[in-house]
């Protein structure tokens, strides 16, 4: 236990998490430098080129690789020792100690090791099924040279993290858990004149966004600047990873000047602004109704209207299976939140019927999920291990690995193993679907919609040609 009148014991409430026990946050971390495939990377074009560009401004950049978008690098301007002293000044240091303090100042104010002191703080202590919550970190650059930079203002400094798109490449699935949303904010859902499938979504996505703060908290981390903004991309309704960092703020024994631009304070208390922030957020969505405004743009209004109210008593027995391709591992090989897997079918929608996603969204729970993983080897047709095979932890990945998720009609299942013996379980069934999953790989479709007959008749189909190739 941290000794009371510590700074541990104040940030912690004297209960410091067990995973931080063991070692000395002093707040010089050493930070991995970024390794890039080929030596002559350069910064490209800005991401966001709709932000008016200044030399004391934080810039983001493409960077490409083999003429792919595979990073961007934030480069931070310098950070001076005058600029830590006037923010001393503005906190009520004292002239005379200010030397003495000068350097701890500098590190703790600069926003490029706020960033990169997030990040590695979170690549040390977050688990390997919550770091997908964050973009990849791949590392700092603190000698870039003008040759680096094809456009904007040449600074020395980078953090190199995954290029997040607005795309299901950027997407992670997120699975379902027990969590129950404050009463105040459903009772707040409850006087809103949306439909129940909109007040689900909602409350899909605060408890998602929840589930990314609480795995900062965790770990002695609080983010500092929760917008909207840092969830979701520009002119995307639909969230990706918690980002940017430069107000973060990362544990350290030595008592900080301030914490996210307030006085030292209980972890706990900087958790509950963030939380309530969040909730905050989503209210003003919800009332604004900015799910559906998205949904209208692709369809009509009555259409999206009548997809979000109408009864889907009868639609219920004619589900499909639908097979999602995933580039992110999961958090949990689970069902998966509507938040998350909502875009996923939304991509997968047929132009026929454009509403489609949004009634088999409202009918996620007749599905159960069944997890798998493909394999890529060379010359060889990719392989495909379901969650529950024995191989299924020893999988490695690759750039041309995918997480596949299969959503299975429940009756389809109850059908199944009623029309076979008592002995047929998931094993029958993963080698109907590894099948159709097969198919499904050797397209660049980011999904695959089939019914009940056209599955059963692929399967056949694939039986039969296994049998001629035999």
């Amino acid at each position: 236990m941290d000794e009371e009148g510590t700074w541990a014991h104040l940030f912690f409430s004297g209960s410091r998490p067990d995973l931080l026990k063991n070692k000395e946050f002093n707040g010089e971390e050493k930070f991995r430098p970024f390794c890039a495939e080929t030596e002559d990377w350069k910064l490209g074009e800005l991401v966001d080129k709709s932000r008016p560009t200044d030399a004391s401004n934080i810039e983001v950049f493409w960077i490409r690789i083999n003429g792919r978008r595979k990073y961007v690098g934030k480069v931070f301007p310098d950070y001076t020792e005058e600029q830590a002293t006037m923010q001393l000044h503005r906190l009520g240091v004292s002239s005379l100690r200010i030397p003495e303090v000068i350097d701890d100042a500098v590190r703790e104010f600069d926003k490029f090791f706020r960033e990169a002191r997030a990040y590695n703080h979170l690549d040390l202590f977050c688990c390997r099924r919550e770091r997908i919550y964050f973009p990849q970190f791949f590392g700092v650059v603190t000698d870039m040279s003008r040759s680096r930079f094809s456009s904007g203002y040449v600074h020395q400094r980078a953090v190199i993290l995954e290029a997040i798109k607005p795309g299901l490449c950027s997407r992670r699935i997120l699975g379902e858990d027990a969590y129950q949303l404050p009463e105040s904010f459903s009772s707040i859902l409850e006087k809103l004149p949306l439909s129940s499938f909109e007040r689900e979504w909602y409350y899909s996505l605060l408890k998602d966004r929840l589930r990314r703060l609480d795995a900062l908290h965790r770990i002695g981390l609080t983010h500092g600047d929760i917008n909207d903004c840092h969830f979701r991309l520009p002119d995307d309704i639909y969230d990706t990873v918690l980002y940017d960092f430069s107000e973060s703020y990362t544990f350290s024994e030595k008592l900080p000047f301030r914490v996210n631009s307030g006085r030292p304070r209980p972890l706990r208390r900087i958790s509950q602004g963030e939380r309530e922030r969040v909730s905050v957020q989503i209210r003003q969505r919800a009332a604004s109704r900015d799910l559906r405004s998205h949904l209208i743009r692709a369809g009509s209004e009555t259409s999206v209207d009548n997809a979000l109210c109408q009864s889907l008593d009868e639609e219920k027995e004619l589900l499909e299976l639908i097979i999602l391709k995933a580039c992110s591992r999961p958090d949990y090989f689970s069902m998966p939140t509507l938040n998350s897997v909502f875009p996923f079918l939304e991509k997968v929608c047929s132009k026929s019927d454009p509403c489609w996603h949004i009634r088999r969204g409202r009918l996620l729970h007749y599905y159960e999920p069944f997890w798998a993983v493909s394999h890529n080897e060379e010359n060889r047709p990719a392989s495909i291990t379901f969650d529950g095979e024995i191989q299924f932890e020893m999988m490695e990945m690759d750039d041309k690995s995918h997480f596949i998720l299969c959503l299975v009609p429940k009756s389809w299942i109850v059908s199944l193993k009623a029309n076979h013996n008592s002995s047929w379980g998931n094993t029958g069934l993963f080698d109907k679907l590894r099948q159709v999953c097969t198919l499904l790989l050797s397209t660049e479709s980011p999904g695959y919609v089939i019914g009940r007959g056209e599955f059963l008749a692929a399967c056949e189909r694939q039986s039969i040609q296994k049998k001629i190739t035999a």
